[in-house]
């Protein structure tokens, strides 16, 4: 694939060694996504693999000196089911048959969801493009070693502080809230938390998005209290709401 063009072929030799790393191998559709980012202009190669999970695998690429995160959806996404049931209840899109169209929805949203949020001020990695079942987007760490996760540090009152003034920014400015908030979603780099897996997130309309948030809050004031804050849930709730101007 790509034989005509040398330097294409090299990263696509590239990738797929990086691929073993994680034991998973691309389709044919999901490496022509890849190549648009490098045809385009985007991309010049891949660096190294980030992060695996069930949906999807993650790794650091650059262009000239600048590095970016290219988050790739799994087509053969283990808990493809539950994607599928969740799109239907919260997106209205039915239920998708299709495993490779699917995906390429949920990673659309996650490209949506993050642009949203970074025009409403959250820390979150700035979206760059979007092809297919690939999204890719500002790259948080140094070249040699991504940003650790929040779980890994000890949170400052001023990252405390930062962590529930972003969830409020999500809803009141961004009209959305997470779902899926925990120490595992934010990393830490250089004295900011970055929210970042942010594809399944619902609209602050949805009948469901109070239920959904008080998760997300009571998720984060567990882990964060471990630390000798003592934050309540009935205050932290009504200060993202925007019914209070502090919480305590």
């Amino acid at each position: 694939m790509f034989s005509s063009d040398d330097k294409i072929k090299k990263e696509e030799e590239k990738l797929k060694e990086s691929q073993k790393v994680f034991g998973y191998v691309f389709d044919n559709t999901t490496l022509l996504n890849i190549y648009k980012f490098f045809h385009n202009g985007y991309l010049e190669r891949f660096e190294f693999p980030i992060a695996s999970g069930k949906e999807s695998i993650v790794f650091a690429a650059s262009k000239g000196n600048k590095f970016f995160a290219v988050k790739i959806y799994k087509v053969t996404a283990s808990n493809f089911k539950n994607i599928r049931e969740y799109a239907a209840s919260r997106w209205g899109i039915g239920k998708i048959s299709s495993k490779r169209k699917l995906m390429n929805e949920w990673a659309f949203r996650e490209f949506e969801n993050l642009k949203n949020a970074y025009e409403a001020g959250v820390a979150v990695p700035r979206p760059i493009k979007v092809y297919g079942n690939v999204v890719q987007m500002q790259y948080i760490g140094t070249k040699t070693r991504p940003a650790i996760q929040l779980k890994d540090i000890e949170p400052s009152q001023q990252i405390v502080e930062q962590i529930i003034g972003d969830i409020r920014k999500l809803y009141l400015k961004g009209k959305l809230v997470h779902g899926d908030i925990s120490e595992y979603n934010f990393l830490y780099y250089r004295g900011k938390a970055y929210m970042i897996d942010i594809a399944q997130a619902i609209s602050n309309d949805d009948p469901y998005s109070l239920i959904l948030l008080k998760r997300d809050l009571n998720n984060i004031i567990r882990f964060l209290n471990k630390f000798g804050y003592s934050l309540n849930i009935d205050s932290v709730m009504k200060y993202v709401k925007g019914e209070i101007d502090a919480f305590r």
